[in-house]
This record gives structure tokens, C-alpha cells and sequence, in this order.
């Protein structure tokens, strides 16, 4: 008997028998890498119980000419979750008059709580009140009736102070609710608007898992 012979043609077979195996693994993992579109984000909501399919069915309306068009980055995958109602961006860019601005954004945010939340009495107390371009000073409002302040460090009336605009929404995530506000991390050098999302430990796990969407310790 030739034990050289058959030592060699299991070696043979079980090399095949690997290729085999890592071509069917790869295959699987390709599988599994669909593109993120308009259409798979709101099947990952409505799984993660953020949206209902009502609320799909009207984004996905709006977005009938793109919303089978893959989106290549994370930030904008991240953007696109305002449209469904479960995040609110703080803008980076020009707002023109950033203390008003604030208290529009914080609105925009408490409507997203579903009435849970409420905004009132909000104003800013500029550290110049003569002077209209200065963004210093203090924002003053009441959320569900408990009188909270930030302070505001952007020199600028034309732009937001963002870890101050970040800071008050929040501070806004509504009371004996698993949900909270959370802002996602962003990548690279240039960064864009803020974008937080209003979302359970467990949902921001799945929006990670399914979507990449990282977000930062609180």
C-alpha cells in the first residue's frame, strides 16, 4: 500500500473541501452587504420600532425618485433619518440670527418626542444686548415647565454655538422614556451639521448594526 499516495489525495480533498467552504462563506457575507437605500432604512426603523409603516410609506412617497439609489456614506445614511422624523440636525453653516435659531431647534426637537415634551418661555440673554451680531450670552427656556439655561459661546449671531445647541436637546430627551437624544459621530476633517437621533440604547445598537451609525458617549 502506498501510504504516500493516499496521504497526498486527502491532502487534495481537504484543500478542496476548504475552498469550497470559503467560496460558500464568502458568497454569504456578499449576501448579507446590501446597499443602504431611502427603502432600507425605513425597513430597519420600522424593525427597530422607531417609525410605523404608515410613516414609511409617506417618506418613501416623497422620495419616490431616489429611494432605491444606494447611499455611499455614513453621514448622509445618518441625514437621512430627519426625513423620517427621528432626528433633527444642528446646522454648522450660516443661520443668520443664531439666537432665535436656537429656540426653533429645540421646538424641532421636542416635536419629535410625540407631545412628551414641551418648550416654552425661551430667551436669550445676549452679554451685549446693543449689539445685534453678538452670539455671546445665555438661552433661558422651560422645558415641561423645569426653567433650564446653556451658555453660549459663539461670537458670531450668525452661527451656533454647537455643544450648546447639542447640550439643551439633550436635556430636552423626555422623562420616564427609554428614548434619549443622542449625536451621531462624524467622520473625517470637514465636519457637517450635527445630526441627533431620538432613540433607545437598544435602537441605536441595531441603527450601528444595520446601518453603520455610530453615536457619542454621553
Amino acid at each position: 500500500m502506498n501510504t504516500n499516495t493516499n496521504t497526498n489525495a486527502k491532502t487534495k480533498m481537504k484543500m478542496k473541501m476548504n475552498m469550497k467552504a470559503n467560496s460558500n462563506a464568502d458568497k454569504g457575507a456578499t449576501a448579507n452587504v446590501a446597499p443602504i437605500t431611502y427603502v432600507r432604512i425605513a425597513e430597519v426603523l420600522i424593525e427597530l420600532g422607531m417609525i410605523t409603516r404608515e410613516k414609511s410609506q409617506s417618506v418613501l412617497a416623497d422620495a419616490v425618485g431616489y429611494a432605491t439609489e444606494p447611499i455611499r456614506h455614513r453621514y448622509g445614511i445618518a441625514s437621512v433619518l430627519e426625513s423620517f422624523g427621528v432626528a433633527v440636525s444642528i446646522h454648522s453653516e450660516d443661520v443668520d440670527f443664531a439666537d432665535a435659531h436656537y429656540e426653533w431647534l429645540l421646538n424641532e426637537a421636542a416635536a419629535l418626542t410625540g407631545g412628551q415634551v414641551a418648550i416654552a418661555k425661551y430667551r436669550f440673554e445676549k452679554d451685549d444686548p446693543d449689539d445685534e451680531e453678538c452670539g455671546l450670552g445665555t438661552m433661558h427656556f422651560e422645558c415641561n415647565g423645569k426653567a433650564l439655561s446653556f451658555s453660549v459661546e459663539q461670537e458670531s449671531n450668525d452661527y451656533l454655538d454647537m455643544g450648546a445647541a447639542q447640550a439643551a436637546i439633550e436635556a430636552i430627551s423626555p422623562d420616564g422614556d427609554p428614548r434619549e437624544f443622542r449625536c451621531v459621530v462624524q467622520e473625517g476633517r470637514q465636519l457637517s451639521d450635527d445630526i441627533m437621533v431620538l432613540a433607545t440604547a437598544e435602537q441605536r445598537a441595531g441603527l450601528r448594526q444595520h446601518l453603520g451609525i455610530a453615536f457619542q458617549r454621553p
